[in-house]
């Protein structure tokens, strides 16, 4: 009887030499709750790492500790869609191309920053 495609790729992953990355991926889910928890109470990232780093919790550079912390901790939710994105690109499908198109615009007073206008106000000229 032929193997099933999950049973086949989990022998595959077991032969599999482990690399580097996959190494500190684990070594930093394994520090994850910890790294939320000092976050959470203040703590900067590099001070994290720097900790982390000199008692042997973990064992790979900041950059990498960085990168981990962006994506599992400060944007996993641009990881993997939320269930808002999956039923709107689901439902993407009936709504005509117009309306996919079209843009909310904010009007210029409602905008942050500088607005240009070069027509200026008398009040405020005097």
């Amino acid at each position: 009887m032929a193997k099933s495609y999950p049973e086949q790729l989990g022998e595959w992953v077991k032969k599999r030499q482990s690399t580097k990355r996959d190494k500190n991926l684990v070594a930093f889910l394994a520090v994850k709750n910890d790294v939320q928890a000092a976050l959470d109470a203040g703590y900067a990232v590099k001070t994290i790492w720097a900790n982390m780093f000199d008692t042997q919790r973990i064992e790979f550079g900041y950059d990498t500790f960085l990168n981990h912390v962006n994506r599992l901790i400060r944007r996993p939710q641009a990881a993997r869609p939320t269930e808002t994105e999956t039923t709107a690109t689901a439902n993407s499908d009936t709504k005509s191309k117009t309306s996919k198109t079209q843009k909310t615009t904010k009007p210029p007073s409602s905008q942050a920053g500088f607005v240009f206008d070069p027509k200026p106000n008398k009040e405020d000229l005097f």
